[in-house]
């Protein structure tokens, strides 16, 4: 994780988070902070918003396996008319744009 300057400075801070640890926890995270010449605020805030942009990004993307994968695309390729989507798209439609 690398404690960035420009994340601290180019912004104004506006926001206060507060969180309550034990003692063990506070006196790792602030010997993680010491050795990375931080700040325990920034190191604590970098490794938080490390954390959820992992999370974010998980939750913006679909994983699977490779087979799976090459299973859904030959599916999407697939060209053989689905009887129940036909009838699907020749219902008459409720709503009509002009």
């Amino acid at each position: 994780m690398a404690v960035t300057a420009d994340r601290s400075t180019a912004r104004r801070k506006s926001q206060r988070i507060e969180a309550r640890v034990t003692e063990d926890d506070a006196r790792v995270i602030a010997r993680a902070a010491t050795l990375l010449n931080a700040s325990v605020s920034s190191f604590v805030v970098d490794a938080a918003l490390e954390k959820a942009e992992t999370v974010v990004a998980r939750a913006d993307r679909t994983i699977m396996p490779a087979a799976q994968f090459e299973e859904m695309i030959s599916a999407l390729d697939d060209l053989t008319p689905v009887p129940e989507l036909v009838a699907l798209i020749n219902r008459p439609r409720r709503i009509t744009h002009r």
